[in-house]
């Protein structure tokens, strides 16, 4: 008769830096939430979108709750998410950069107040209708109310291994 033998991995308590390096293992979309604030571009990368539900339409994001940016686009009628994709890996830096140059050499276009990337995977619309507190981060749920013209063939960037990645190239 044999018998199998499990090994279990040591316990420990995760401290920040071990969830940081078991997170990075997880590629996660790379994805801008913007809008136009006192008539200028404003926006941020988010490393953790998700969607939530298709009926009724719902998708989520977190921000830091140290982040300056949220406070300008929370109340935003109309919130843009994008997709970004491999035409954008050399502008990840530059949109999570100082908020006044984040769209200077980024393409992008306008729809009711919500700012949209040019050449994103996917485009999505919608306002916030609810926050949740989750630890070092605010959630924001989202409604999204339009779906703008998907570009699949776009192959979209992740973060992965705690760097920009192109799916495809993991």
């Amino acid at each position: 008769m044999t018998t199998a033998t499990t090994q279990t991995a040591p316990e420990h308590t995760p401290t920040p830096l071990s969830l940081r390096s078991a997170w990075a293992s997880i590629p996660t979309p790379i994805t801008t939430v913007a809008a136009l604030v006192d008539g200028r571009p404003v926006g941020l990368v988010v490393g953790s979108y998700v969607g939530l539900s298709l009926e009724p339409a719902l998708v989520a994001v977190s921000v830091q709750k140290t982040s300056r940016t949220w406070p300008l686009l929370r109340t935003a009628d109309h919130l843009g998410i994008s997709v970004l994709t491999r035409a954008h890996r050399g502008h990840v830096r530059q949109l999570a950069g100082p908020v006044d140059s984040r769209f200077d050499t980024v393409g992008w276009t306008s729809d009711r107040g919500a700012v949209l990337v040019d050449d994103a995977a996917a485009h999505l619309t919608g306002r916030v209708v609810n926050e949740i507190d989750t630890g070092d981060h605010t959630t924001a749920v989202l409604r999204v109310d339009r779906v703008h013209g998907q570009a699949p063939s776009e192959t979209p960037l992740v973060f992965h291994g705690s760097q920009v990645a192109v799916v495809g190239e993991l």
